[in-house]
């Protein structure tokens, strides 16, 4: 195989480019601290609900909001509506959640992780069938990707625990899958 010279100067070139590029979506920038910041977004995606019977899939949209206490803790809440197909003779199920709690953020590069814990309430309405009221425990998880000291774009996964109430009625535990868009302002 013959490597032409205009070729090997070529791909001797690409390496310097894509190393400066991957440098800047990693590097450390202007520290862009969550601390004093409000946050607030729009997130939608999958949502996984183990029902007593069956386990069933459905789709979730919500919103978000979080106020930063210090540089690595933020005071979190969301509330979020999940749609749900289940088998005959009930075809479907409304799920209202929301929750409170708080989050563990490492924000000194664009790529932002965090995981947290948050409580609230669980409403879940079945077709024809009762409305029950659960309290829920979730654990999020995400990483954000800051595209400017103002918006952010990210995924978060939900894993989703439902304690007290009837549980012969509702889903018992759950996943949800979200895509999330935020704006930020504040110091």
């Amino acid at each position: 195989m013959r490597i032409s010279v205009h070729s090997a100067r070529l791909h001797r070139a690409a390496l310097p480019l894509a190393c400066a590029l991957s440098s800047y979506a990693f590097a450390e920038r202007e520290a862009v601290a969550y601390e004093r910041q409000w946050h607030v977004g729009l997130e939608g995606g999958y949502a996984l609900a183990a029902f007593p019977d069956a386990s069933t899939s459905g789709f979730d949209v919500g919103l978000h909001g979080s106020y930063g206490v210090s540089d690595a803790f933020n005071v979190r809440a969301h509330a979020n509506v999940s749609a749900f197909d289940l088998p005959a003779p009930q075809t479907s199920a409304l799920f209202v959640s929301g929750g409170v709690g708080a989050e563990y953020i490492v924000d000194i590069l664009r790529w932002v992780p965090y995981v947290g814990l948050t409580l609230g309430p669980n409403v879940m309405r079945r077709q024809n069938g009762p409305t029950v009221l659960r309290l829920g425990i979730e654990i999020p998880a995400g990483l954000g990707y800051q595209l400017t000291r103002n918006w952010t774009i990210g995924a978060e996964v939900r894993y989703r625990l439902l304690v007290l109430g009837e549980s012969e009625l509702s889903p018992t535990h759950g996943f949800v899958g979200l895509a999330r868009a935020e704006f930020a302002w504040g110091s």
